[in-house]
């Protein structure tokens, strides 16, 4: 009688054991922060001073910027509520999704932006406050949903291999009639020891501008390849090409672009490069060579100290889509504290050329020069 009980509490335990391993594990919820404010104090157009308080992006602070996500194996969902210059609003991913198999994925909602493959070169002043024309997101190759709106993907990531296919299905406020105005298709390849090629169509609707933002009434799709290199150790490099469907409609004939990013002990060099080749054939405009150019230099002074500069060059053509008014040349030099959730840190701007009137600053003359004081407080949990 003692051998059949304790065989049945031995199956007994067995059985409890198997169904434990069958049951779903439980989801997993998270709610996260990140926001980031400047204050900046600099000379006026004429004269005097002004003192603005936003964000690297423009006038209105990110106060907070909260992530709610939930998710298993299987299903999931990413919310973003924001509260920028004291009104809540949505902003980021706002999307659910299923995953049918191992590396499938199908998403839908509001803002989708899946980095997976996006390409960037986030330094120095792109951080603090924006010089005009320059770049850091998104500047080789454009992550999926890139533009926000409503949308729906598919997106298959294992093994190397990539690939994902997304429809815009709310344009300009009214449901999607053209399919290819709102579609986003693309693959991506990692070549063992090597680095990651990946290529993708988007229409018009996806992403409207390019380079300086000449965009044209008529619509035209738009190929994006790009190769990340991951073979050598401490580097970072990423080149991508842009070349329109319809160069008349699109105002240029090809864009490429170089991002690189190399660790040498406690310093990182970073260097960015865009080149438009503008076609002269939107009103306003002339044909050339549009340049986007940035260095700089973060260095680990220690106990979190870092210090950040950068150089950014943009010329006219790049700017204004022809040759009127002056090129950009600006220059940062900044330190930061850094903290466990955070970092607090005071910087030196100068610019050959206006920030513009959605900057922090109050300067919107183009013609004269200015500087500002940048104070960066931002904040993560």
């Amino acid at each position: 009688m003692k051998k059949v009980a304790l065989s049945l509490f031995a199956a007994s335990v067995v059985a409890i054991g198997a169904f434990a391993q069958a049951a779903p594990a439980a989801p997993v919820v998270s709610i996260g922060e990140w926001g980031r404010q400047i204050f900046a104090i600099g000379n006026q157009d004429t004269s005097g001073y002004f003192a603005g308080l936003g964000a690297s992006w423009g006038n209105t602070p990110r106060i907070v910027g909260l992530n709610i996500n939930a998710h298993t194996d299987t299903v999931g969902f990413s919310i973003t509520p924001s509260a920028d210059n004291g009104t809540f609003s949505l902003t980021d991913q706002n999307k659910a999704w299923v995953n049918p198999m191992a590396g499938l994925q199908v998403e839908a909602g509001l803002n989708l932006e899946t980095d997976t493959w996006r390409g960037t070169g986030d330094f120095g002043s792109w951080d603090w406050l924006r010089f005009p024309g320059t770049v850091g997101d998104s500047i080789t190759f454009y992550r999926v949903g890139e533009f926000g709106g409503q949308a729906i993907d598919v997106n298959y990531n294992k093994d190397g291999i990539g690939a994902w296919a997304l429809v815009a299905t709310n344009l300009g406020g009214t449901a999607t009639t053209d399919i290819g105005t709102g579609l986003q298709a693309g693959a991506a390849y990692t070549i063992p020891s090597l680095g990651t090629v990946k290529a993708q169509y988007f229409g018009a609707g996806v992403a409207p501008g390019v380079g300086s933002g000449i965009t044209s009434g008529t619509p035209f799709g738009t190929i994006n390849a790009a190769f990340n290199l991951s073979a050598i150790k401490d580097l970072y490099e990423e080149v991508g090409v842009l070349v329109p469907s319809s160069s008349s409609d699109a105002g240029y004939t090809f864009q490429v672009s170089d991002v690189v990013g190399y660790q040498i002990d406690k310093a990182k060099l970073n260097v960015n490069l865009v080149a438009d080749s503008f076609n002269g054939n939107k009103t306003g405009t002339t044909s050339g060579m549009g340049l986007k150019i940035g260095a700089g230099v973060d260095y680990d002074l220690g106990n979190k100290i870092t210090l950040n500069t950068d150089i950014r060059y943009t010329n006219q053509l790049e700017l204004y889509g022809n040759t009127s008014g002056n090129a950009l040349t600006g220059v940062l030099v900044g330190v930061q504290q850094g903290y466990s959730n955070g970092l607090i840190g005071v910087g030196f701007e100068y610019s050959t050329v206006a920030w513009g009137g959605g900057s922090v600053t109050a300067a919107s003359d183009a013609t004269k020069s200015h500087w500002a004081i940048p104070v960066r407080m931002e904040y993560w949990f």
